[in-house]
């Protein structure tokens, strides 16, 4: 996964939109791996984190779905084999659907390099760990807004703290026991004024697993109950924390991923602006576009049918005022906001 959080850190290193899109373009003529999907397998989550649309009733009622197996085989045929990155759970539970670790050796049967999923790790047993490590995940990322019982409980509405631990020691005595060091565990935290000074205590609390990457991202307004943002009186003391917390990762080795230029997303995300080449969101209610009819033609052929590589070139000769309009459609000004530090 390191590979991964290279060509991110890559990204805002490299402020040119032309050389990205023209790197990408070429990876997709030539057939290299450069996609990065998100998978979700089924419209449904087991929990109603108050910082997530579903805790909005209105969002939940407009769900609807979940992919056969045979509809994940197709979808995996069409997509995988230009896949870089594979992660199942994007806003939904990928532990809810029937055998979730086989959608990992689904990937890795196409030699997909890099396979996540991203969960609230409630749903998951000490058999699912095993065969998750026995299929190859590279990572596993688990959410925890809160380092106390309380906190973490309020706003991971339906999980159990003690649950959350019970799986984050069976990640860390299964890896042992077997001698392996994937899947490699990933902490997002989502801060907000409640849960901000808690972060001070994160690694008296989960100082005793392995973590290779910690997320810290400053909530955001994605349609749940809180979506209010940090008060511009917090971000001195947000900012104080982050830094903390960063020289605690430096000093244990661990990738950490913080958005400290802009923690309440006001201002203008070019460092995005890629993204809109090569990721690929795949959910039973939406597969990449609208207008891609996936059950009779391969990711391929509708490429081909709408000039995507044409666009592609289109993007790296034009200015990047062209190029943004439509990444503010698809991205707003929430993606990638976070800088990458080893």
């Amino acid at each position: 996964m390191r590979q991964v959080y290279r060509l991110l850190k890559l990204n805002s290193l490299l402020r040119g939109h032309r050389a990205k899109f023209a790197g990408v373009f070429l990876a997709h003529t030539f057939g290299f791996r450069h996609l990065a999907i998100r998978f979700d397998p089924v419209m449904a989550c087991n929990l109603r984190c108050t910082m997530c649309a579903f805790s909005n009733e209105d969002y939940v009622r407009g769900l609807k779905g979940r992919f056969t197996a045979e509809e994940i085989e197709r979808l995996a045929a069409s997509f995988f084999s230009r896949a870089l990155l594979v992660v199942f759970g994007c806003g939904t539970e990928p532990t809810v659907y029937k055998n979730f670790p086989e959608l990992v050796r689904i990937a890795k049967r196409h030699r997909v390099p890099n396979v996540s999923m991203t969960t609230n790790a409630q749903l998951i047993k000490a058999e699912h760990i095993e065969q998750l490590i026995d299929y190859g995940l590279d990572e596993l990322t688990i959410s925890v807004h809160g380092t106390t019982r309380e906190t973490y409980e309020k706003f991971m509405v339906g999980a159990s703290f003690d649950k959350l631990h019970e799986v984050l020691g069976l990640l860390e005595e299964a890896k042992a026991r077997r001698g392996v060091r994937s899947p490699m565990l990933r902490i997002n935290y989502t801060v907000n004024s409640e849960n901000l000074d808690e972060l001070d205590m994160f690694f008296h609390i989960f100082g005793r697993y392995t973590i290779g990457t910690l997320q810290v991202r400053p909530v955001m307004d994605i349609r749940g109950q809180y979506r209010t943002p940090l008060d511009a009186a917090e971000l001195p003391r947000y900012n104080k924390i982050i830094a903390a917390l960063g020289e605690k990762c430096r000093e244990r080795g661990i990738i950490y991923l913080a958005n400290t230029v802009d923690p309440t997303y006001e201002a203008p995300n070019d460092g995005s602006v890629v993204l809109q080449a090569v990721h690929r969101y795949i959910g039973p209610m939406d597969v990449w576009q609208r207008d891609f009819d996936w059950r009779n033609e391969t990711y391929m052929q509708y490429c081909r049918r709408i000039g995507w590589g044409r666009y592609l070139l289109r993007c790296a000769m034009s200015d990047l005022d062209k190029v943004r309009t439509r990444n503010a459609e698809l991205w707003g000004k929430y993606a990638v906001k976070y800088e990458v530090n080893f």
